[in-house]
């Protein structure tokens, strides 16, 4: 029998657990999800506009909460 568990941000099989929502830098979560910060960087500007309600401007190296909290939404936890 397949375990899973739900939680606010999706659904996990036994023992995994969510990524954290805090700060982090650019380079941190391209090596999350496996690609090339300059990968991980046209990805997320997709959503410029979105983004800069949260303060956020091509040249910000360290991601608010919020801001990750917005992209795992968008683009899938790593």
């Amino acid at each position: 029998m397949n375990q899973n568990k739900k939680t606010s941000q999706g659904i996990y099989f036994a023992g995994e657990e969510p990524v954290k929502i805090k700060a982090y830098y650019k380079y941190e979560l391209a090596t999350m999800y496996d690609v090339s910060t300059k990968t991980f960087s046209t990805w997320i500007n997709t959503y410029i506009k979105e983004l800069q309600q949260f303060g956020y401007k091509k040249t910000t190296k360290l991601l608010r909460p919020e801001v990750v909290r917005f992209l795992f939404e968008r683009i899938g936890e790593p």
